[in-house]
């Protein structure tokens, strides 16, 4: 719903003319769609994806183990195919995010008022955002179409690149996306509902994902990424200011989806996983109050045994905070971008500060964002098991990132793949720490079996890894 009300939104120009052929032509339903309004389709898709918590949709906070279920339970013991979780991601980011931004380039090809510079500003966008969606695809999946992909009936098979070839390419489209992201207006404006078009915040954030894909591929292609993260690192966001962030609304259709699954549903299905619970309330941190309600009289975390049938009321709860229609969705921000400048430094990669102070600062960024205060950060970091320690920096930066990616699932869902940290139980009934990666939809064996079948070397399982995962 979401997707349409938007291509209704925005200028509608009127123009006289001569030619009576005109009026043929139904206003409501336009032959061609404005790049922006595509484009603003593409981000409400990315976002909402990535912030939802709908068991048909999005799983992650349950495969991250943040999250466990209530009365039924498949999720939190990794099923997918019962309800096409699999499918949906695989679907949402080509049908919707990168058919949107697709369209979107031929409008813009077909726009006879832009400018040149214009031109490449917008396209420079819409790369930004492909590679944001390609990366999501290949950080779940592995092998995924990529240079046959969106070919329509010229190519319904596409062939399945090999995951760490496109990692790499899209570092390069990265890196020439910011070439063309000079601060000039795009002329998006208010189509673009993550930074209104300031082509200056998009170079920042093309330079925070650059980070982010140089430091899941360090320990597979060190040389690659370390070349990636010194290019990068210095546009990145330097505040949580700079976030890149989607606004929502207080009613529907336009709320969080979160409040959509946690409120307006009237269904209780989600509490605190006590991978998650015990871990925070070891580290005494100052973040459960915020994380969840319903703790204990002491302020620690009540979470129930990962995957395993549990009350709502006697567990602690997602809290009253994401349950604000008006919450905001993340894409990046500078918490995340602060650890992975730690792990960069902690590497011996040339960039500006110390892996020490990085840490911190994401800490603190994170404990600001949930409403903490300083003397809350200082106690937490003042703890042993917090403190920077360079002999253990992987641990360190693995538990506390994963931390304050809480409500970030699928981010989370990384980062402890990346690290293997912190520690993850076995889920009740599948008897099985978290899988690596999604294996791959129904559709694609019954659409596509020549080419799936070949992908990842012929090995779909769910315990198989992507290839930055080498841990």
């Amino acid at each position: 719903m979401k997707k349409y009300l938007l291509i209704l939104i925005g200028a509608i120009t009127f123009a006289s003319c001569e030619d009576l052929t005109d009026l043929n032509e139904n206003p409501k339903d336009p032959a061609t769609v404005p790049a922006g309004n595509l484009l603003a389709n593409a981000q409400v898709e990315l976002v909402d994806y990535l912030s939802s918590t709908n068991v048909n949709v999005n799983t992650f906070r349950l495969w991250s183990q943040q999250w466990s279920q209530t009365t039924y339970v498949d999720e939190s013991n990794y099923e997918l195919v019962e309800r096409d979780v699999n499918g949906t991601l695989f679907n949402t980011m080509y049908a919707q995010v990168l058919r949107d931004l697709q369209e979107a380039e031929k409008a813009i090809a077909n726009d006879g008022a832009l400018s040149d510079a214009s031109r490449k500003r917008q396209n420079a966008i819409l790369e930004v955002m492909r590679v944001y969606a390609y990366s999501v695809l290949v950080d779940a999946f592995g092998d995924v179409p990529y240079e046959q992909a969106l070919q329509g009936t010229d190519n319904a098979t596409p062939a399945y690149d090999d995951d760490e070839a496109i990692y790499t390419d899209l570092v390069s489209r990265l890196t020439a996306a910011m070439g063309n992201l000079d601060g000039g207006a795009s002329g998006f404006g208010g189509n673009d509902l993550i930074y209104g078009g300031n082509t200056a915040m998009w170079k920042k954030l093309a330079a925070s994902l650059k980070l982010r894909l140089a430091i899941r591929m360090a320990d597979a292609l060190p040389a690659a990424a370390q070349a990636a993260a010194e290019e990068a690192a210095p546009d990145v966001f330097a505040s949580s200011a700079e976030d890149a962030t989607l606004a929502y609304q207080s009613a529907p259709p336009n709320t969080n989806p979160l409040w959509e699954d946690l409120v307006q549903s009237g269904r209780t299905d989600f509490i605190a996983s006590a991978t998650l619970g015990d871990l925070a309330n070891q580290l005494n941190d100052p973040r459960r109050g915020q994380f969840f309600r319903n703790l204990d009289s002491t302020g620690a975390i009540i979470g129930a045994p990962h995957g395993q049938p549990s009350a709502y009321p006697a567990h602690s709860q997602p809290s009253d905070m994401l349950e604000d229609p008006t919450l905001r969705g993340v894409l990046m921000s500078h918490t995340e971008v602060s650890f992975l400048l730690a792990d960069a430094a902690a590497r011996g990669f040339n960039v500006p500060g110390t892996a020490a102070d990085h840490y911190e600062a994401g800490i603190r960024s994170s404990i600001d964002f949930w409403g903490g205060t300083t003397a809350e950060a200082d106690a937490f970091l003042a703890q042993t098991d917090v403190q920077w320690d360079a002999a253990k920096w992987k641990e360190l930066i693995g538990t506390q990132k994963y931390l304050a990616m809480y409500n970030r699932g699928f981010e989370a869902y990384c980062t402890y793949r990346l690290y293997d940290a912190p520690t993850m139980e076995q889920a009740a009934e599948a008897g099985t720490t978290p899988p690596t990666r999604f294996n791959y939809p129904v559709d694609e064996y019954a659409l596509n079996d020549a080419n799936v079948s070949t992908a990842n070397g012929g090995a779909d399982e769910k315990m198989g890894k992507v290839f930055w995962d080498v841990n």
